[in-house]
């Protein structure tokens, strides 16, 4: 196969498809538990960077898969970013709050 062949282009939307939506079940689940304690912070981060060079990278060789995966894939690390940082946001308040609160009288 020749590189930039159909077939060769075909396979990267193939495993751009599969590897764009692993990133969906955990924003779903996010979402449904309205948690997200078990999502690491330095993971997320070190994947939205991973894919924007990788997008960077599919725009300097023209790889139209290529592109339109890490625009996805970036669209719900993002999500589940947002999600995580939130949540760290909600428990650095929470914690304020018990910090500040008078201590009950005995």
């Amino acid at each position: 196969m020749q590189p930039g062949s159909l077939a060769i282009e075909i396979l990267g939307f193939i495993a751009a498809f599969l590897t764009t939506l692993s990133f969906l079940p955990q924003a779903l689940r996010i979402r449904r538990l309205g948690s997200a304690d078990d999502v690491s912070l330095t993971m997320y981060l070190m994947m939205i960077s991973g894919q924007g060079l990788w997008l960077i990278y599919g725009i300097v060789i023209a790889s139209p898969s290529m592109i339109g995966a890490n625009v996805v894939a970036m669209s719900f690390v993002a999500w589940v970013l947002v999600m995580k940082l939130r949540h760290l946001k909600r428990l650095r308040a929470q914690a304020g709050l018990r910090s500040t609160a008078p201590a009950p009288a005995e």
